[in-house]
């Protein structure tokens, strides 16, 4: 591993550990391990039971971006079968580097064939590592397609790049189940604070729906100051706290 490779990778965990927002956590993991394969284009699925879904996907070439804080894929999941490469590297835990996909009879191309033909681009290269937490359950997978050389032209990824990424790959898993669990604990609290809130306005009429008509006076005025600044006062993250 290269000292540049190192010194990216460091960058990135400190990148990641600072992210709070799952939206915009997925768009930079995906965004580092493109920068630091120097890809073409890039896709990040989520498992959600035995199927890996569609979160973000990109094409550079295409100029093509959906997923993250924009519109979801259209496109249906992935199921967790041994013929989908995605779906191989996520139930065998390993990763695994494909020089041309259409000279490749292991796995279902199918999806990448269709994609070709519908948009004219031309998958070659790919580089697929799953992406699993600490305790071992598996989260996802990060699909890289179309390495690029010094001239721009597409090649096979570097056979020390699968270490390199998995490296990334471990981070990101570990960035994306602590903000998981910060958003489970949100939801406890949010849910704790209606209850003892609700209990408080009905202990008497003159103080029925007090506690969320006040949140509600305090929702409207942040919206009326924000609207009056340039920048705004109240950031999602300010509105939270304070609501």
């Amino acid at each position: 591993m290269r000292q540049e490779e190192m010194k990216k990778i460091l960058e990135i965990g400190v990148l990641l550990s600072a992210e709070r927002d799952l939206d915009c956590l997925l768009e930079r993991i995906l965004g580092c391990v493109m920068e630091l394969a120097n890809c073409d284009a890039g896709t990040l699925y989520l498992r959600e039971g035995d199927t890996l879904q569609f979160e973000i996907m990109r094409n550079d070439t295409l100029k093509t971006y959906s997923g993250g804080r924009g519109k979801r894929p259209e496109l249906p999941p992935v199921p967790l079968r041994r013929d989908n490469v995605c779906a191989m590297a996520l139930l065998e835990d390993r990763t695994i580097c494909i020089e041309d996909v259409k000279n490749n009879q292991e796995y279902d191309f199918s999806g990448p064939a269709r994609y070709d033909a519908m948009t004219g681009y031309n998958t070659r290269s790919m580089l697929v590592v799953p992406m699993r937490s600490r305790g071992g359950e598996k989260l996802g997978v990060l699909q890289l397609i179309n390495a690029m050389d010094g001239d721009g032209q597409v090649c096979p990824f570097a056979p020390d790049m699968e270490l390199v990424l998995e490296s990334v790959a471990s981070q990101a898993a570990l960035a994306i189940q602590n903000v998981r669990y910060i958003r489970e604990i949100k939801g406890l609290f949010n849910s704790f604070v209606q209850v003892m809130s609700t209990a408080i306005d009905e202990r008497s009429s003159y103080n029925a729906d007090h506690s969320r008509r006040m949140a509600r006076c305090g929702e409207r005025f942040m919206d009326w100051l924000n609207a009056r600044s340039k920048e705004p006062h109240f950031s999602l993250r300010r509105r939270e706290e304070l609501l």
